[in-house]
């Protein structure tokens, strides 16, 4: 079963981009992917989610899909796809892609149709409303701030809907043209060879009504309770499993924005084979700078999901989101705690997702300036502050603690000019980390207490344990918040793990004597050490 691989092998997610540059124009791409295969298998991958490699204008890094049949020219070309299919399957790593079809780009064929004639058939394929009053239609809001209406230039109160950039307008899934396309274009990527997709913000793609949307907190867009988790969002997922992924024996992963423990299960009846939402991942996400997480309610997040979601896609970083040793562990103490994360994330039930470097143990940039920075979002956040009056340093600290510039940094191979990633002498998209000098695939493969060292043996670990793949969960309630501890059981067999989100010393602990794993190598009894894992019988 599919869901039986996917919990024994994690998920590798690489941006391409920033995973390794072929040719030397300082940006990653396919061959760059392939030369990396034989790295990725001695580490234990066996499954690759690829961030969006499709044609596309680049105005969300790729996030806004020009052409689903074409490969973008920075990345390579559709022989190259093949090729790494192909290089691939010979070293038994399967293949997942992004799947973007809540919205295309502005510069997709549809859309440009859609603007040049109203009366064109791929109207439809889009939602345009009349506005209201002289106003927007509704007062919906984009998750990229402002208004999710643009006005169409030259038709008179006329929009069209974008829940994100305006240069990525959304599909119209009300249309039956549209869920056919979709089907189309699944099949024929998975007629390649490819093993699923990972679907981007798919819980948003069915919009039930269009009225106003009710005030919501600070970061939430308003609007979503007409558009988040949907019937009809259910019914299209079903039919996508149905008829595309289950025919082809793969993989139906979702990005579910807005989830929650009561819609979030539905999710996983005839749809999805896991899905992950950004509730652990998002809170702090409405300060205004960088601060660490508060272990007490980072842990009943995940005891709550955990317990309520049978399935649970288990990440911590990904490409929007910041390197997560600089959200939970204090300075100094980077290396057992990036290992004690990477055991929460491997231990818990469900899926192990892993982003690009956190086998490294990457960390944010040290220095970054908004001169540097590339994403949209910061972009926008940045623009808006400053133009309400902000001082730029003030701004481009809610921009950049928002934004998704740290965790897009270039990989890091070897300690040499270019670090693996390029050559010496080529300037990178974006600028390469200072850490990699040192948090890098060689200089901590030869160091037998990195990161990386640890990653493999907790990766095959997983791999290799039923009752971490399969096991129920049932969590322990200790009397210090910044202690997180549960116990895996299946078939009579049972693992505790237990995990000390502090850098302070926990003593008057009692451990089970027999210790299978830990993230020290000599664990003081009665005590947890600053950042201590154990996985113990």
């Amino acid at each position: 079963m599919t869901r039986d691989f996917i919990s024994k092998n994690a998920i590798y997610q690489i941006y391409p981009i920033s995973f390794c540059d072929s040719n030397d124009d300082g940006k990653g791409d396919i061959p760059g992917i392939i030369s990396k295969l034989d790295y990725l298998k001695s580490i234990g991958i066996k499954v690759i989610w690829l961030s969006p490699i499709y044609k596309s204008p680049m105005a969300d890094m790729g996030y806004d899909i020009e052409d689903y049949y074409d490969i973008n020219p920075i990345f390579g070309t559709m022989d190259d796809f093949r090729n790494l299919l192909s290089q691939a399957k010979e070293r038994d790593i399967r293949i997942i892609m992004d799947l973007v079809v809540n919205h295309t780009s502005d510069q997709c064929q549809w859309f440009k149709e859609a603007i040049k004639n109203p009366e064109s058939p791929y109207r439809d394929y889009y939602i345009f409303k009349k506005g209201k009053k002289g106003k927007e239609p509704n007062n919906w809001e984009s998750s990229f701030l402002g208004s999710a209406w643009e006005p169409v230039k030259n038709e008179k109160d006329t929009y069209y809907l974008h829940l994100f950039s305006k240069a990525q307008p959304d599909l119209n899934f009300h249309n039956e043209k549209v869920i056919q396309e979709v089907e189309k274009i699944m099949n024929f990527w998975m007629d390649m060879g490819v093993y699923g997709f990972r679907c981007d913000v798919i819980s948003a793609i069915y919009k039930d009504s269009f009225e106003d949307g009710k005030k919501t907190v600070l970061g939430v867009p308003r609007g979503q309770e007409h558009y988040i988790a949907t019937k009809g969002c259910h019914q299209i997922l079903k039919r996508l499993r149905k008829n595309v992924v289950d025919p082809h024996q793969g993989v139906l992963i979702g990005e579910c924005l807005g989830a929650d423990l009561d819609n979030g299960p539905a999710f996983l009846e005839d749809e999805l084979d896991t899905f992950f939402t950004f509730a652990h991942v998002g809170i702090n996400q409405g300060k205004w700078s960088k601060e660490y997480v508060d272990p007490k309610v980072f842990g009943k997040v995940i005891s709550d999901w955990q317990k309520t979601i049978d399935f649970n896609g288990n990440y911590l970083e990904n490409h929007d989101q910041h390197r997560s040793i600089g959200k939970y562990i204090k300075k100094g103490f980077e290396i057992p705690g990036s290992k004690m994360l990477l055991t929460l994330i491997y231990t818990l039930r469900g899926v192990p997702f892993i982003y690009m470097g956190e086998e490294l143990g990457a960390r944010d940039y040290e220095k970054l300036e908004y001169s540097q920075c590339h994403d949209c979002v910061t972009s926008f956040i940045y623009q808006l502050a400053t133009g309400y009056g902000l001082p730029k340093k003030i701004a481009f600290a809610k921009a950049r603690h928002n934004g998704r510039d740290d965790c897009r940094a270039p990989m890091a191979f070897n300690s040499q000019a270019g670090y693996g990633f390029s050559s010496e002498g080529i300037i990178p998209w974006q600028k390469y980390n200072e850490y990699s000098k040192f948090l890098n695939v060689e200089y901590e493969t030869s160091d037998t207490d990195s990161t990386l060292n640890y990653f493999k043996k907790i990766n095959s670990f997983r791999s290799e344990s039923d009752v971490l793949s399969f096991g129920t969960i049932e969590f322990i309630k200790e009397k210090d918040p910044e202690l997180l501890s549960f116990i895996r059981e299946y078939q009579g067999k049972r693992l505790k793990v237990i995990l000390n989100f502090s850098y302070k010393p926990k003593k008057n602990i009692i451990v089970p004597e027999k210790i299978i794993l830990s993230n020290y190598e000599t664990h003081i009894p009665n005590q947890l050490q600053p950042y201590e894992a154990i996985i113990s019988e």
